[in-house]
């Protein structure tokens, strides 16, 4: 479904050059779930944002359903991609109505029947008719986010980028929000690639993760691996001791709340 090879993205000139991502090879199968985790700064989100279209500098290949991806993404092809940010109160115009944000999208690709497209959205998010013409201040976090999925599935894309969904809400609520994003995945059949520092979430999402460390990735493991500490990269097993604590205690919630 998704093939990244060669991939790179540098940023500046001379001195001031810096390689954010390099050597980057990734192949994510249809329907999969497929996660990508580092500390900041390791070039995660860069990833993203490229395949978005948020950042056109790079160089590589990247094939989509086979379809090879430009520097200057069509109309159609970010149609069928879309992304969820991270921060659930930065990415929603605080002036705007739920209603004009997911009919913004609706209209830019031309499509019809957009009241009966939103109800059904906000239906599948867990947000029902009521909430269509609130405005996101009187959403709590976990509500907002919900609305965030739902602007990017309202266009019916075949991949999901997920940049850290939940690492601005609190435990609980990460624990609804990933149900949730796990639901809408085998109900519609879609491909997600997620971005997170935080192996407990990624590992309650992901079958397969790859761990990045300055613009690499230095090792791909399993959901098994993850759960078990059985890697072989130092940094991964760096990455893994550090978080045991939390994983054990946020593992725990996820369960509670799955």
């Amino acid at each position: 479904m998704i093939e990244i090879e060669d991939f790179s993205i540098t940023f500046g000139s001379g001195k001031n050059q810096i390689r954010a991502v390099r050597n980057f090879n990734l192949s994510v199968a249809e329907g999969e779930s497929y996660g990508l985790v580092g500390e900041s700064g390791s070039g995660k989100s860069t990833v993203l944002r490229a395949m978005v279209g948020i950042n056109s500098h790079w160089d590589g290949t990247i094939r989509v359903a086979g379809e090879a991806l430009t520097h200057k993404r069509s109309v159609e092809s970010r149609k069928h991609m879309q992304m969820v940010f991270q921060d659930p109160y930065g990415s929603l115009h605080p002036r705007r109505t739920l209603d004009d944000t997911l009919s913004e999208p609706l209209v830019i690709h031309g499509l019809d029947n957009r009241e009966e497209r939103i109800l059904k959205i906000l239906k599948e998010v867990g947000l029902g008719p009521e909430f269509r013409f609130r405005y996101p201040h009187q959403l709590s976090g976990g509500q907002r986010q919900r609305v965030a999925i739902a602007r990017a599935l309202i266009l019916e894309p075949r991949v999901i980028l997920l940049d850290e969904p939940t690492s601005a809400l609190d435990v609980s609520v990460q624990a609804e929000i990933l149900n949730l994003l796990s639901a809408l995945r085998k109900a519609h059949g879609l491909t997600y690639i997620m971005v997170s520092h935080d192996l407990a979430v990624v590992g309650h999402l992901c079958s397969r993760i790859a761990v990045m460390n300055r613009g690499e990735i230095v090792e791909e493991i399993t959901e098994d691996q993850m759960r078990t500490g059985e890697v072989t990269h130092a940094y991964t097993k760096q990455l893994w001791t550090a978080s045991q604590g939390y994983d054990r205690a946020a593992l725990e919630t996820f369960q509670e709340f799955a």
